[in-house]
């Protein structure tokens, strides 16, 4: 069902990309609408998966003036528990579309396991281009610690998890909360605490953004186009100016202080190649713990997202070693 998804939604970029439309705007709003109604799918499918009784709190407001919110997901018992580790959620979509009810089965999925799981909205580009993303992701972190009681979540045990854009934007923001140097030089201030992180968990992401633009297939001229198009609305159309690519590269800027690490990928996208094992490779260079979930052996066809594909025997193995890399880090709770 997938793979069949994913070839219709080439052919309809393609068949927009050749109709003439050849502005950063104008093509964005082409991919988008593809990569929505590839969300729509994935939802869905998900949501088979999903069970009832999970307690939900939708459109939360986190930040007034730019009207943004948040949901959370927690276990229908969760007053009769104390307060559990908690899973934020930074939703993919190449910086320009997406949703935070996106993978919602999968949110019910982890807090059928015991966590609390928020969902978090930001502003798309290229309406809103970096760094407003990370400073709304901030100011949901910090929202999250002030109304911790409120919500019954242990703002001291939380998770920053992402996919796609948004282990992206996870991974920065983990930069920034861990290395000092690089916040005071891309003039973001961390409004929670770096002991709060008790660990990343990243699928499908991008964490070097000059090796985004220079490695994307040449074979495939439709993905690099969508790649550049998506680098220039993220960036403000800086996608050529490799210095400050680099600047905003998490991979850049690693510490020893850098939370531990869960990152996945599927064997059928090229990211997996060019960004995570380089990534992996880099934390362990930094002796940061890292936990590599790839399966390049597999006879399943692991696409990009592959890990909310749940009738997948990979998927379903990473679900379990995910709840196994929260429990390894948060043991007090188990």
């Amino acid at each position: 069902m997938y793979s069949k998804f994913f070839g219709l939604s080439l052919c309809l970029i393609a068949a927009l990309h050749s109709s003439g439309c050849q502005n950063t705007q104008s093509n964005t709003k082409v991919i988008a609408s593809v990569f929505n109604a590839s969300t729509n799918v994935q939802k869905k499918m998900i949501d088979k998966y999903a069970p009832q009784e999970i307690l939900v709190q939708k459109n939360i407001m986190y930040m007034q003036e730019a009207s943004l919110t948040l949901d959370v997901y927690q276990p229908k018992n969760v007053m009769q528990l104390e307060s559990r580790p908690t899973v934020v959620w930074v939703h993919g979509g190449g910086w320009i579309s997406g949703s935070k009810e996106h993978a919602r089965g999968y949110f019910k999925l982890l807090a059928n396991q015991g966590y609390n799981v928020v969902s978090v909205q930001y502003q798309f580009a290229p309406k809103a281009i970096y760094p407003n993303q990370l400073l709304q992701i901030n100011q949901a972190l910090k929202f999250i610690t002030e109304h911790a009681q409120n919500y019954h979540i242990n703002a001291s045990q939380m998770y920053l998890a992402g996919d796609s854009a948004g282990a992206n934007l996870v991974s920065h923001y983990a930069a920034l909360i861990s290395n000092p140097d690089f916040a005071r030089q891309s003039g973001i201030t961390p409004l929670i605490q770096r002991e709060q992180i008790k660990g990343l968990i990243l699928h499908c992401g991008i964490y070097d953004m000059n090796a985004f633009i220079n490695t994307a297939p040449n074979e495939l001229k439709l993905i690099e186009w969508g790649v550049f198009n998506l680098v220039q609305a993220y960036t403000g159309n800086k996608k050529d100016d490799a210095e400050f690519l680099k600047s905003i590269s998490p991979i850049q800027y690693l510490t020893a202080n850098y939370p531990p690490v869960f990152i996945s990928g599927g064997n059928k996208d090229f990211l997996t190649r060019t960004q995570s094992v380089p990534f992996v490779q880099a934390l362990m260079n930094q002796n940061i713990p890292v936990t590599d979930v790839f399966y390049p052996d597999s006879k399943e066809f692991l696409v990009h997202e592959y890990q909310f594909m749940m009738s997948k025997k990979a998927s379903q193995q990473t679900f379990q070693q995910t709840i196994q890399f929260i429990q390894k880090y948060s043991p007090a709770f188990f």
